[in-house]
C-alpha cells in the first residue's frame, strides 16, 4: 500500500505547486499597457478627453487625458482591443484591431479635429511599441 500513499502524496503536492502558481500565471497575462497623448488640430495638448478601451464586447475603465494630454492603461490582457477617443465638439477617433500583449507597450498619437460636416476627420495612429519597463 506505500505505493498508493506516495502516488497520492505526489498527485497533492503537483495540485498545491499548479494552485501556487495560478496566480502568478494571471499576473503575467495582464501586463499589458496604453499609453497616448491627445492634440487637437493645432497640434495641442487636449484635456479631458474621454478614452475607452474595449475587447470583446467589454468595455475597460475609461481614462480621462491629462493637462497634458496623456492617458494610460496597465494592467491589460492580452487581445485585440478597439480605441476611441472623445471631446464635446470634435469628431470621435477610432483605432478598431489593435493587438495588445503581455510586456508591450502601445502607444497611440491621436489628433481630434472639430466636429464640421465635410471638415478633416480625427485620426489615430500607433507609434512603434516599446517593452515595458521591468519593476
Amino acid at each position: 500500500m506505500t505505493g498508493g500513499h506516495e502516488a497520492r502524496r505526489s498527485f497533492m503536492a503537483a495540485g498545491i505547486l499548479l494552485l501556487l502558481l495560478i496566480p502568478s500565471l494571471a499576473g503575467a497575462q495582464g501586463d499589458g499597457v496604453v499609453t497616448g497623448h491627445v492634440q487637437d488640430g493645432q497640434g495641442q495638448a487636449l484635456q479631458g478627453v474621454t478614452v475607452k478601451l474595449l475587447k470583446a464586447g467589454k468595455e475597460s475603465p475609461q481614462q480621462a487625458s491629462g493637462a497634458d494630454g496623456n492617458f494610460r492603461f496597465e494592467n491589460l490582457g492580452s487581445g485585440v482591443y478597439s480605441v476611441a477617443a472623445s471631446l464635446e465638439g470634435y469628431a470621435t477617433a477610432n483605432c478598431p484591431g489593435v493587438r495588445i500583449v503581455a510586456s508591450l507597450e502601445r502607444h497611440f498619437a491621436i489628433k481630434l479635429m472639430p466636429a464640421a460636416e465635410g471638415g478633416p476627420p480625427s485620426t489615430c495612429e500607433i507609434v512603434e511599441p516599446q517593452e515595458s519597463p521591468g519593476p
